[in-house]
C-alpha cells in the first residue's frame, strides 16, 4: 500500500513540484480572500457560483471595475483550476464579468520562492529526509541562546501539528519525530522558527 502511495505521491511531486493549491472562493458579490498570496508554482482553485467567472484583466480595467479580459487567465462559470504556469510573478487582477461593475474583482499575488527543497542555512539546520516513511528528523547547530518552535502546516496553510516549542535552546540540536501514527499520507510544510527567524520545508509524508 505505501508502495502505491508513494508512486502517486512521487508522480504529483513530477507533474506540479511540490506547489500548493489555493482556494478561492465567493460570498454573494464578493472573491473571498479577496487577495491571494502564493508563491511561484502553486496553483489556485475557484469554486465558485454557477453566475460567476473569474478572467484575469489589466490593471486599468481592474481599477474601472470594468471587464475586458486581458490575456491571462479565464476561470468558467462555477469555478475551476488556474494552472502555476498562468501564474508568473507579479500580481495578477481578475473579475467577475457579470458583476465586475458590482465591484466583484480580486487580486493573486505570486511572489518568487523563498525556500528550497533542501534546508541548509548558518545554522547548520538539516530536515530530513525528504520522503517521511516513520520518523523525521531535525538536527540544526544554535548560536547562543534561543528559542525553537517547530510546527507542521498542511498545503492550504492549516496547522496540523505542533511538534516542538522550547527555550534557551544552544549548541548542538537535535531530535526524531514520530509521524508513523498522527500524521496521515500527504504533503507538509515544516516551519522551524529559531528566534524570529522562521524556515520552511516541504516533506512527503507516506
Amino acid at each position: 500500500m505505501k508502495i502505491i502511495i508513494l508512486t502517486l505521491l512521487l508522480s504529483l511531486i513530477y507533474l506540479n513540484g511540490f506547489g500548493a493549491t489555493w482556494e478561492i472562493t465567493n460570498s454573494g458579490l464578493t472573491f473571498s480572500p479577496a487577495t491571494t498570496t502564493i508563491q511561484l508554482g502553486d496553483n489556485v482553485h475557484f469554486t465558485l457560483d454557477s453566475s460567476h467567472d473569474a478572467v484575469e484583466v489589466s490593471q486599468a480595467v481592474w481599477d474601472a471595475n470594468g471587464s475586458l479580459p486581458g490575456t491571462g487567465f479565464t476561470v468558467p462559470f462555477g469555478g475551476g483550476t488556474v494552472s502555476a504556469s498562468a501564474l508568473t510573478v507579479g500580481t495578477h487582477y481578475y473579475v467577475c464579468t457579470p458583476h465586475a461593475s458590482l465591484g466583484m474583482k480580486g487580486r493573486i499575488i505570486v511572489q518568487a520562492p523563498t525556500a528550497v527543497v533542501e534546508t541548509k542555512v548558518d545554522n547548520n539546520l538539516l530536515i530530513y529526509p525528504n520522503v517521511i516513511v516513520d520518523h523525521m528528523n531535525v538536527k540544526l547547530d544554535i548560536q547562543g541562546s534561543n528559542s525553537i518552535e517547530i510546527q507542521l502546516f498542511n498545503l492550504q496553510g492549516k496547522l496540523i501539528s505542533n511538534l516542538l516549542s522550547k527555550t534557551e535552546i544552544y549548541g548542538i540540536f537535535s531530535q526524531s519525530f514520530d509521524f508513523s501514527k498522527q500524521i496521515a499520507p500527504g504533503i507538509y510544510i515544516v516551519k522551524i522558527t529559531i528566534g524570529e527567524i522562521n524556515f520552511y520545508k516541504k516533506v512527503v509524508v507516506l
